[in-house]
């Protein structure tokens, strides 16, 4: 379960934040004359930010859960190894996506 745990953080987050972008835009779009300075883009920056915290943080932990010393098997250390690769790629994807909805202009 380790394994795909940081991406499937990634992919609630990336349709919550295209599926709010669509909702919010329908309902309450912000006025395009503040650019992209405006309530929508610093709250997909807000949770963006919050989701590579989570990510980092899980990638970090699951790295040093697999140095020395450790009461793991190999198979275990394969894991936690791999699962922290997963969580930094799922982290810098996060980072690479929310970037683009954090400084382009909303509901265009």
């Amino acid at each position: 379960m380790q394994i795909p745990f940081g991406l499937i953080i990634w992919s609630i987050w990336f349709a919550a934040l295209y599926g709010s972008h669509a909702v919010a835009c329908t309902i309450a779009p912000p006025d395009p004359s503040l650019g992209i300075f405006n309530w929508l883009n610093a709250s997909f920056g807000l949770v963006t930010l919050a989701v590579v915290v989570v990510l980092l943080w899980l990638g970090h932990r699951s790295w040093k859960l697999s140095r020395p010393p450790h009461d793991l098997d190999e198979r275990q250390v394969f894991v936690t190894k791999v699962a922290s690769g997963i969580h930094f790629i799922a982290a810098l994807s996060t980072v690479f996506v929310g970037l683009q909805l954090a400084f382009l202009p909303p509901c265009v």
